[in-house]
Parts: structure tokens; C-alpha cells; sequence
């Protein structure tokens, strides 16, 4: 179901920046009058379905103050998930915004989606009710209740009913069947009287229907002569035409003949132009064929002249590898001489480290010290721990001199404040003599404070004793008069008998002496307050007598210094115990640090040993011992690695000297050449060899070519004779000159066809058909036809002029008679109010069918959707009633219902109570709305619904709204404070506070 969560208004109405953060499943809305929750109700309106236009009659909300004017909603949607959906001031209905969770965004089409297409008045009809329909409810008297509870539980509104009832006042306004009034009863009362009038004067005047039967014999054959003319006008065209086209119906059959006559073959489509373009592909093709064997025979003799030497090129890969490599010669030469400087210099490198360490290492034993990444730490811990035992002794020699230079100054000063310390007894008799000072001080002060308050309470007791006399006086006025007026009463009562007067009159009397009596009981609260203060005075004065003399304020100024002195000595023989603390502490650590460097150094001398340095007296460094070892076994690592490489160098540079010799021998015929005259003299060579061998494969290419492109010729050759052949065969010839013979005769036919198509198109476009054309050949000639059609066409034209004449004379008599009697007068009259009454009878006939066709939806709905809506109605209508009424039960005909007590007696809607035709209108709304929930699970909104109801039928009323929440949420707005004791503090939004930001 849909479900609203937030709601935040920028501007509408009296609301600006305010928030709802939560709603429940239902919300209750509560505020006093112009608190917004019509606003509110309208804001929720406005969001899901647009601003209201501002022509409509509907109020706009439009800020005064805040140019923002909108908001936005945050609402669960099912299958969609939660959307907002905002709507600010833009377009007519305002700018829409939709987003859901998942990042689409859409405007006002996605939130028709999520409405399913639902518009405002529908949604305010089925989901959202007032006070108003209540109101309809206690208006309506009679049937006219049961049909607006009809319409109600059909489309939410009284709009059927109000419809309803206009069409049925429109029809009766026009028309009633025993009615006299009604504009059509008139009418057709008129139109009666009027046509037995005119029958009358029909009668009476003969001449004037044999005149009328003349007018239409006339009429009649006037339409037969302008049929026949007509068809002659038609028929002397058509011959007009024939005449007009005759010669090229004559030269087409002409040409027809001449066609059959020549066209005796079949002759190839474009067959001499055929014929010509072979011929000249033919001489094409054998003029190729001879240039062709011309630059053939000139390629074999060049073939001849550039034949590569294909030893060279076999060894071309190897060639090219030695000359490449040359730089390589030239680069180990380089390189042979770098490593010979190397292997000097990491020489003497090893020999100096030897003297460093006074060892003398070899290739031998220098890989047999343990220089493992383990000895490496053990190096670097020993070294570390070397270093912070030194930092750890200076700072141990520091600590001491501050902690002991520390304990002496604390020591002085705890001497100084010793000294100006107050004696124990001293101090004891200035403790005792300030706690009685300042007891009396207190009195003093209490005893001024009591004292003011008594003058106080006897300035007031004075005023209030003057103000009491006024009153006094003011009140036995009033007590005169009013027992006066009681007693004249009394008196007059027992006169005159009338007992009651009288004892109203004895009673007053008794209740003036009752309350006068008990004003002079009371005694005045500010004389028992000014007792108890005079009291209070007395016993402090007495305290105050019984003090000591003395200056209390002296006494506690060297009470206090005494306190911050003792305080001080205090804190200093704390802290000269803490800094002993310290002092022995640093003591401690000197004894722990002499223990760490014995240790040390039994750890360093083991390491040395490992190292293979037994000589001791050299002060060095166990992590310098460890890298210039390392170093040592590197240089002996890299001055082997020299070697190698050196060896190697002179491998490959004697390898590429030795190949360069053998090549410079097999192909240059010279061994003694050096390997870099060697290497371009073959290069050279080579890039000969392969220039003569691409010249000879380029020629052999070419030769390919040229035999492909004569066979090609050769091939096409053939197929342009064969289709010459084919050509000739075609045309049923035996050699060319037949063949254009034949050609000639063909262009000929061509020509008459096209000649005769241009005819036949002519002919078509002047409509003449085959039929026609047998006509224009054959028959009367076509002049003899043309003047008989038009000797017969002046002939009907004589007769239809002295038509007109004799139908003239008849109007014209006819005229004279009507001018000259009453008939005419009431003919007009009739044929007017006969167009009067018809005019009248459509406008009728539009509110009939109307009513007619809402009749029959009516039918329709009871039918198919009301029996399930009245089923949850009947239920609801049980618990709103206590089970009094059980049943809501359609009028067999029209709109209306019948309701059924639980004793099976049925009532009408206006024989109901006024509660109880309330209850059955809000159990019909309920319903209504709960039937289109699978459909539309929306929100129902409800402003004060059920506040005439008592407090039973409320609280049945909540306990079912209660059970629908479950299904869909519900919003209530109410006014009435009372209604808030039936719902929690979380469900209910008091539009009073001021906060914008409501939870």
C-alpha cells in the first residue's frame, strides 16, 4: 500500500520550511480553527496531483511572504520502493520532480505511473471526505436522503445525485406527461388547436388543391424534360468528340496494317549496335595481342643479362650477420681492454682491506666466514646496544646530579615552612573563639532580616485594615438591599398566598445572616504571619545577648594563613619522599647498566672470533668488521667475474676474425685483408648480388604477367566471335550484310509503334474507348448524328420553357388565393410553431436520454460492483451500530437504499436517525474506499467525519478505522480535543506548536 513518511512545505499557505518527519500508519492532525489543516490537506492535494488552476474556484494556498511556493513528499510506493516527489511554482500545475532510491528521476508522467493514472477529484472522491457530506445529510429531507447516500457509495460524492436530480428538473421544466404548464404541454396544445383550424379552412377552399395538383403534375414533368435535355447536351458531346478524333482512329488502323505486314521476324533488341561494338572489340583485343608478343621477346633478353650468382646469395643471412656483428668487433676490443683495467684495480682493492683487517684473505678461506643475514643482526643488535648503553650512562649521569641537586631544595624548604607554622594550642583557642563570632553574626543578620519583614507585615495589615472597612461598608449595602428585596418578597408571598415567593424570599434571608456570620468568623491570615514574626524577633534578641565580644574577621584571616602554611609543609615532605623515591631509582639503573656492558662485551668478542680476527687490541667496530668483510668477499666475488668475462671476450673476438677470413677467401679470392676491410669489401659484393637478383625477379614477374594477359586475350577473342555468332543466329541471318538489311526494316516498325502508341495514348485521354472506335468506323456517319441530337435538343427546350410559363400561373394564382383568405395565415402559423415544438422537443430529448443512460449505469453498477462494496458497507455499518443495523440493501428501481435492523425490520434513509444516517454515510465512504484498495492502495484523508458522534459510536468509529489502517493508511484532521484521548502521543501532529520540524 502506499504510505506518505515526510512531509516538508517551503511555502504554502501560512506554512513556511515546515516539516512532518514521521507518519504512522494513522495520523491525527489536530489544531483549532485557522491552525492550516484544511492547508495541510490541500498541500497533500496539491503535490500528488497539481496546484490548483488559478481561474478554478478552488483556493490556491499561494504564500504571501515567502516568494517559495510548494514543497515535498517522501512516500513508500509497493514495487517501487520509496520515492520524493517535489513540486515547486512553475507551469500551471506547478514543475514535478520524482526520485527513487535507485537514482531514476522522472517528472510528471513517472508520478502518473505511481497514481495509476488516478486525477484529483476521483482521488478526493473515493479517498479523501468531510464534514461537509455530514452537513448534506442533516439538509436533505425525504427519498432525497436515500439517493444521496446512493450516489455516495458510488462515486464518493453527491455529484449522481445532484445530476440526478438536475436532469429529472430539466426534463419536467420542458415536459410532463399530465402536466399544463411545461413550455412543450403549451406547445403541443397549440399545435392541436392550430392543425383542426387549417383543416377547416382546407376544406373550404377546392380551387386552391386542384391548384396544388397542378403545381406538382408541372413540377413533375419540368424534372423529366431537364433529365432528357440533359442527357442529350451529353449525348451531342460525346458526337462532338467522335468527329474530333475520327482521323487518328483512321491513321492508327493504317499504321496497324502496315505493322502485321513488315514485322514478319524476330530481331535482336539494339542488334546492329550490337553487332558494330563486337567488330570493334574483336580489333581491340588482336592489336593487344601483337603488343603484348613485342615487350615479351624484350623482357627474355634483359632475363638473360641481370641472372644473379646464387652461391652469394645462399650465404646472404650469414653475410649480413658478419657485417652487422663489425661494430660487436669493435665494441669486445673496447671492452677486452676495459676489463684488463678492472681486474688491476680490484685487485689492489683486496690487498688494501687485507691490510685494514691484518688478515691476510684469499679465494681460499675468505668464503668461509659466516656472513649470513643472521650474523648480520647479531652485528647490528651488538652495535645498537653498544650505542644505547653509551646514551643510557650520560643520561643516568645527569638524572643523578638533577635528582640529588632536586632533594636538597626540597629539603630547605620544607625547613623554611616549618618554622612559620601556629602553635597546637594556639591555634585550638582561635578555632573555638571564631565558631562563637560567627554564630553571632548569623543571629544579627536573621534578626534585621525579621525585623524588616514585621514593619512590612504592619504597613500592609494597616492597608488591608482600611481596605476591609471599605468592604465592609460595601458589603452591608449590598446585604441591605438584597435582604430588603428578599423580605418585600417574602412579605408579599404570605399576603397573597404564594407560598413558593415566600419561602424563595425566607430562604434568601437565611443565606444573607449565613454568609454575614461567616465573614466576621474568618480572622485575617496577616495577623497570625505577624505573631509568629514578633515571636521569632524576641528569641533572636535573646540569643544574640549571650555571644562573646570579639573580631571574627581577624581570627579567620590567620586561621587561613595558618591552613596555607600547613598545607605547604605538607606538600613539601611529600614530594622530598617522592623525589627519594627517584634518587634510588637512579642508583638502580647505574647497577643495571654496568651489568649490560659486561655482557656486551663478551657478545662482541664472540662475534670478532667468528669473524676470524683473534687480534683484539684493535679497537674496531663489530658492524665495520662485518661490511668490510663483506666488501672483501664481493671484491673477490667481482675480480673471479672479471676473469670469466674476460675470457669469453677473447673467445668471440678471435671466433668473428677467423669468419671474416674464410669469407674474405671464398668470395674476395684474398685472405690477408683485415676484418674490417673485409667486412665492406663483402658487403659491397652482396648488395650487388641482391640489386641483380631483384631486377631478375621483377623481369620474371613482368614475362608472368604478359603469358596470363595474352591467354586472357586469347580466351575473350573466343567468346566476342561466339557471341557475334550468337548474334547473327538471333537475327536468322547467315553473314552481316543480311543482318543489316534485316536491321534497316526493323527501325521501320519501330517507328510506326511508336507512332501508333502515341495515337492510342491521344484517344485514351480523350476518352474514346474500343467500343467507341467501332462505332466512328461503322454506322451513320457521324454529321447525321451530330444534327439530329441537336434538332431533338431545341425541341425539349420549347416544351420545358412553356413549363416554367404554366407553373408561373400556378404559383401566381395560388398566391392570389392565399393573400386573399385565412388559410394562408394559419398554414404559416402552423409550419412555425410545428418548427417551434420540434426544436423544443430535441432539447428535451438530450436530458432524456441522459437520464437514461445514467439510469442504466446506475443498473449496471448495482449489478456488477455495489454488492461487494455494500458486503464490507453491512459490515462496517454492524460495528459502527453495535450490530443494531446489519444490512444496506439497493431500491429495486432508481437510487436509493433500504436499511435492515437486526429485527429484520426495514427502514428508508429518512426514517433513520439523524446519528444513524451519519453512521450508515461514513460506513458507505469506508467501504467504498476499501473496495478500490486492491486497485489504488492510497492514503484516506477524513476531516472531522464523526464529530457529532456520541462516545460509544466514536470509539466503534476509531476501533474500525484502526482495522482498515492496516490495509491503508489513514490521515485524520479534527479540531476537537476530546477526539485526541483515543489515540497515542506518536500519531498525533498538534498544528499548534511552533517548530518547523514536528516528529
Amino acid at each position: 500500500m502506499m504510505k506518505l513518511i515526510e512531509l516538508h512545505i517551503y511555502g504554502y499557505g501560512k506554512f513556511e520550511d515546515y516539516v512532518i518527519n514521521s507518519f504512522d500508519q494513522m495520523q491525527v492532525f489536530y489544531g483549532e480553527n485557522e491552525a492550516g489543516k484544511s492547508t495541510i490537506m490541500s498541500f497533500i492535494h496539491s503535490i500528488l496531483f497539481g496546484f490548483p488552476a488559478k481561474q478554478s474556484a478552488e483556493i490556491r494556498y499561494e504564500p504571501k511572504k515567502n516568494p517559495k511556493y510548494g514543497g515535498k513528499i517522501k512516500a513508500f510506493f509497493p514495487d517501487r520502493g520509496v520515492a520524493v516527489i517535489e513540486r515547486v511554482k512553475g507551469k500551471a500545475a506547478g514543475d514535478v520532480t520524482v526520485s527513487l532510491e535507485n537514482g531514476t528521476i522522472g517528472g510528471e508522467e513517472l508520478l502518473k505511473e505511481f497514481l495509476m493514472r488516478m486525477d484529483k477529484s476521483i482521488y478526493q472522491a473515493i479517498f479523501s471526505f468531510n464534514v461537509h457530506g455530514l452537513q448534506n445529510i442533516h439538509a436533505l429531507k425525504g427519498e432525497e436522503l436515500g439517493r444521496y447516500l446512493f450516489s455516495a457509495g458510488t462515486l464518493g460524492t453527491d455529484k449522481l445525485f445532484n445530476t440526478e436530480g438536475l436532469l429529472l428538473k430539466e426534463m419536467e421544466l420542458r415536459f410532463k406527461p399530465s402536466g399544463k404548464r411545461p413550455l412543450l404541454n403549451e406547445k403541443l396544445k397549440e399545435l392541436k388547436d392550430i392543425q383542426n383550424s387549417l383543416k377547416n379552412a382546407e376544406q373550404q377552399n377546392d380551387q386552391y388543391s386542384e391548384l396544388m395538383s397542378t403545381k406538382e403534375e408541372v413540377n413533375n414533368k419540368i424534372s423529366q424534360l431537364e433529365k432528357e435535355i440533359s442527357m442529350l447536351e451529353q449525348n451531342g458531346m460525346k458526337l462532338r468528340e467522335y468527329k474530333r478524333n475520327e482521323k487518328l482512329v483512321l491513321e492508327a488502323v493504317a499504321l496497324d496494317g502496315k505493322i502485321n505486314l513488315h514485322d514478319l521476324s524476330f530481331f535482336p533488341e539494339d542488334g546492329l549496335k550490337r553487332l558494330e561494338k563486337l567488330d570493334e572489340q574483336l580489333k581491340s583485343i588482336q592489336a593487344r595481342k601483337l603488343r603484348i608478343n613485342d615487350k615479351k621477346d624484350q623482357v627474355l633478353k634483359d632475363l638473360e643479362e641481370h641472372r644473379p650468382n646464387s652461391e652469394l646469395l645462399e650465404m646472404e643471412t650469414e653475410i649480413q650477420s658478419r657485417i652487422e656483428n663489425l661494430p660487436l668487433y669493435e665494441q669486445l676490443k673496447q671492452e677486452k681492454r676495459l676489463l684488463e683495467s678492472k681486474l688491476v684495480e680490484i685487485t689492489e682493492e683486496i690487498n688494501q682491506l687485507n691490510d685494514k683487517l691484518h688478515m691476510d684473505f684469499n679465494e681460499g678461506n675468505i668464503h668461509e666466514i659466516n656472513t649470513s643475514i643472521f650474523i648480520k643482526e647479531q652485528a647490528d643488535k651488538v652495535q645498537q646496544t653498544e650505542q644505547r648503553l653509551v646514551n643510557k650512562k650520560l643520561e643516568l649521569e645527569s638524572a643523578f646530579e638533577e635528582e640529588k641537586k632536586a632533594l636538597a631544595e626540597l629539603e630547605a624548604k620544607a625547613e623554611a615552612a616549618k618554622e612559620i607554622l601556629l602553635d597546637e594550642a594556639k591555634r585550638k583557642v582561635l578555632v573555638k573563639d571564631l565558631d562563637l563570632l560567627e554564630n553571632k553574626e548569623r543571629i544579627q543578620s536573621e534578626l534585621q532580616y525579621v525585623m524588616d519583614q514585621i514593619e512590612s507585615a504592619k504597613m500592609k495589615e494597616k492597608s488591608e485594615k482600611a481596605r476591609r472597612r471599605q468592604q465592609q461598608k460595601k458589603d452591608h449595602t449590598q446585604l441591605f438591599l438584597l435582604g430588603s428585596i428578599f423580605l418585600i418578597v417574602s412579605l408579599w408571598g404570605i399576603t397573597n398566598g404564594a407560598w413558593f415567593l415566600a419561602g424563595i424570599g425566607i430562604a434568601g434571608l437565611v443565606f444573607l445572616l449565613a454568609a454575614r456570620l461567616k465573614s466576621t468568623e474568618k480572622m485575617p491570615m496577616e495577623d497570625r504571619a505577624l505573631s509568629i514574626l514578633l515571636e521569632r524577633e524576641r528569641a533572636l534578641k535573646e540569643n544574640l545577648n549571650s555571644q562573646p565580644e570579639g573580631n571574627a574577621y581577624m581570627i579567620k584571616s590567620v586561621l587561613a594563613k595558618d591552613e596555607e602554611a600547613r598545607l605547604r609543609h605538607r606538600e613539601l615532605m611529600i614530594k622530598i619522599g617522592q623525589q627519594h623515591d627517584r634518587f634510588e631509582k637512579v642508583v638502580q639503573q647505574f647497577e643495571a647498566w654496568e651489568a649490560d656492558e659486561a655482557q656486551l662485551k663478551q657478545r662482541k668478542s664472540e662475534l670478532l672470533k667468528q669473524f676470524g680476527l683473534t687480534d683484539l687490541s684493535v679497537p674496531i667496530k663489530v658492524v665495520d668488521a662485518y661490511q668490510l668483510i663483506e666488501k672483501q668477499k664481493q671484491y673477490f666475488r667481482e675480480r673471479k667475474r672479471i676473469k670469466e668475462s674476460l675470457k669469453n671476450v677473447i673467445g668471440s673476438i678471435s671466433e668473428m676474425e677467423s669468419s671474416l677470413k674464410m669469407l674474405a677467401e671464398r668470395f674476395l679470392h684474398n685472405g690477408n685483408l683485415s676484418p674490417v676491410e673485409a667486412a665492406g669489401l663483402l658487403k659491397r659484393t652482396l648488395r650487388d648480388a641482391i640489386d641483380q637478383n631483384s631486377r631478375y625477379r621483377e623481369l620474371t614477374g613482368k614475362l608472368e604477367e604478359m603469358e596470363e594477359e595474352s591467354l586472357s586475350l586469347k580466351k575473350e577473342e573466343e567468346v566476342t566471335s561466339q557471341e557475334k555468332d550468337r548474334l547473327l543466329e538471333q537475327a536468322g541471318t547467315e553473314d552481316e550484310d543480311a543482318f543489316r538489311q534485316k536491321a534497316e526494316n526493323t527501325s521501320l516498325v519501330k517507328g510506326w509503334r511508336a507512332r501508333l502508341e502515341d495515337i492510342n495514348h491521344q484517344l485514351l485521354v480523350s476518352g474514346i474507348t474500343d467500343e467507341d472506335r467501332v462505332k466512328i468506323l461503322t454506322g451513320i456517319p457521324l454529321e447525321e448524328q451530330i444534327e439530329e441530337n441537336e434538332s431533338e435538343l431545341v425541341k425539349r427546350k420549347r416544351e420545358l420553357s412553356a413549363k416554367f410559363d404554366q407553373i408561373a400561373d400556378v404559383k401566381h394564382k395560388m398566391k392570389v388565393l392565399e393573400e386573399g383568405g385565412i388559410y394562408s395565415e394559419l398554414l404559416h402559423k402552423y409550419r412555425q410553431l410545428q418548427h417551434e415544438f420540434t426544436e423544443d422537443a430535441k432539447e428535451w430529448a438530450k436530458f432524456a436520454i441522459a437520464k437514461d443512460l445514467l439510469s442504466r449505469t446506475i443498473d449496471r453498477y448495482k449489478d456488477e460492483r455495489m454488492p461487494r462494496m455494500l458486503a464490507k458497507a453491512e459490515s462496517f455499518l454492524s460495528v459502527l451500530t453495535d450490530g443494531n443495523y446489519v444490512r444496506i440493501i439497493p431500491q429495486v428501481s432508481g437510487s436509493g437504499f433500504l436499511i435492515e435492523r437486526n429485527d429484520h425490520v426495514l427502514f428508508e434513509a429518512n426514517e433513520l436517525s439523524q446519528a444513524t444516517a451519519e453512521q450508515v454515510y461514513v460506513s458507505i465512504r469506508l467501504a467504498l474506499a476499501a473496495d478500490h484498495h486492491d486497485r489504488y492502495p492510497f492514503p484516506i484523508i477524513i476531516d472531522d467525519s464523526f464529530v457529532n458522534f456520541d462516545h460509544n459510536r466514536t470509539n466503534r468509529t476509531i476501533r474500525l478505522l484502526r482495522e482498515m489502517s492496516n490495509e491503508n493508511q489513514i490521515l485524520i484532521f479534527t479540531c476537537h480535543r476530546h477526539l485526541l484521548d483515543y489515540f497515542a502521543d506518536n500519531e498525533i501532529v498538534n498544528l499548534q506548536e511552533k517548530s518547523t520540524n514536528i516528529v
